[in-house]
């Protein structure tokens, strides 16, 4: 084969996998103008990796947890969405478990694989999202479907972990409830709703509380709770030291983004001549007098000089 044909080629099948996280079906390779006998040629040469049939991976990059998802949906057809356990993983709701893959399959196509859970399960449009490119769930919806799979403590985790990481919205949970009637899991999960509901004091997770616990216990000065500073709600305030603290919750490691995003709010703080910090679960559960020595310090006269 001429050379310039065969990087022409490439350079197609490229071009279609950079938009879907490094994957390409057989029938959109096809619908560029790749032939058949040009797809085994590059089966052949590694150049294309088989993921779920029909469905390949592009080159010889690593295949990340993204690209699986990606080869997943395109595996099954074009109204499939991440789902389920899947879905929870990557709005960082549950500790990453990736296989076998959970994909809603309204229309009912693909067939279930070692790697690959379909549902076929109703879906209206309120009810998923796109995120990095993927079609996935809705926090809402993905709580939801959850409830049906996860029992007591469990599923209070995930609930606690979407609320730290703002994806808890009550109101939200509710109306895909009526959208979705008599899903198991239904009557627990609105009983944890009701309990987890901001308290007296405004918070509004376990985190929060356990965090204020840990202020009353070391007699430290109350703080406001979950109130609105430089257009964003603040986990914990206190005006007259120019303090805001924001807590991070349970053993999660941060994405890099979130890292980045984090970093520029604390400095859109600091601009405005606020102070802010963090405490991470680790540190508030498992070190309580060492992160309280530490917020009386950032309280005291001295640390605003």
């Amino acid at each position: 084969m001429d050379p310039s044909i065969a990087n022409h080629r490439d350079r197609l099948a490229g071009a279609i996998a950079d938009r879907q996280h490094g994957q390409a079906s057989r029938h959109q390779l096809r619908a560029a103008g790749i032939s058949p006998e040009a797809i085994k040629n590059s089966l052949r040469a590694h150049r294309l990796r088989p993921m779920f049939p029909g469905v390949y991976a592009i080159g010889h990059r690593a295949v990340t947890s993204k690209g699986w998802c990606q080869a997943a949906l395109l595996y099954c057809d074009d109204f499939a969405v991440l789902s389920h356990r899947t879905a929870a993983m990557l709005w960082r709701l549950s500790m990453p478990e990736l296989f076998p893959i959970s994909v809603i399959v309204p229309n009912g196509r693909g067939r279930e694989l070692s790697r690959l859970r379909p549902r076929r399960m109703r879906l209206v449009r309120p009810d998923w999202c796109i995120l990095d490119g993927l079609r996935v769930t809705t926090p809402a919806r993905t709580i939801v479907d959850m409830a049906a799979e996860l029992e007591g403590r469990e599923m209070r985790r995930l609930v606690e972990r979407a609320q730290d990481l703002k994806r808890f919205d009550a109101s939200r949970i509710e109306a895909t409830l009526e959208r979705n009637p008599r899903r198991p899991g239904t009557k627990p999960l609105l009983t944890l709703i009701a309990l987890l509901q901001p308290d007296q004091d405004g918070a509004k997770s376990y985190l929060e509380r356990l965090f204020l616990a840990l202020i009353r216990k070391h007699r430290l000065p109350p703080p406001e709770v979950n109130v609105r500073i430089q257009g964003r709600e603040r986990d914990f305030v206190w005006r007259e030291q120019r303090l805001v603290i924001e807590v991070d919750g349970y053993a999660f490691h941060s994405s890099k983004r979130a890292i980045a995003r984090d970093k520029k709010r604390d400095r859109a703080l600091t601009a405005a001549l606020w102070r802010p910090a963090r405490f991470t679960y680790e540190e508030i559960a498992f070190e309580p007098a060492a992160t309280a020595a530490e917020l009386a310090d950032l309280l005291s006269p001295a640390a605003r000089r």
